[in-house]
């Protein structure tokens, strides 16, 4: 199954699962078509920076892109200055969360093929264990 590898800081993906965090802010967004994951809704992998694993997923229910700073902050919980300065004068996505969940044991990278985590984000290929 094609899905979505993202990396994120420990504090965001603890805002996410306490419902707190609503948007994940990225400069893209997945598309669908082109050989990208349809339909809607995605599965997102939280590969948590600093743990070398995957420790969640999440549903991606959408996105919207927006340049209206102070509405992504107050459903990303990243402060309007701090988006602004991040955009640099364009627009940004919102990939909107729905139905977040932890592991209870971290998956390694090595289980998605891979030796290092991306970026930002990539698509994966997950093993059928991995779905829902």
């Amino acid at each position: 199954m094609r899905a979505v590898l993202l990396s994120i800081k420990p504090e965001w993906w603890e805002k996410i699962l306490a419902g707190e965090k609503d948007l994940e802010i990225r400069k893209t967004a997945p598309r669908a078509g082109a050989g990208g994951p349809e339909p809607w809704p995605l599965l997102v992998l939280a590969y948590v920076s600093g743990t070398g694993a995957v420790l969640g997923q999440f549903l991606c229910m959408g996105w919207v892109k927006s340049n209206c700073f102070r509405y992504l902050a107050s459903r990303s919980c990243v402060p309007a200055e701090d988006l602004e300065k991040y955009a640099g004068g364009k627009s940004l996505y919102g990939w909107i969360v729905g139905e977040a969940e932890e592991y209870e044991t971290p998956s390694p990278l090595a289980e998605f093929g891979l030796t290092r985590p991306p970026m930002s984000w990539q698509y994966i290929e997950i093993p059928d264990d991995k779905e829902e």
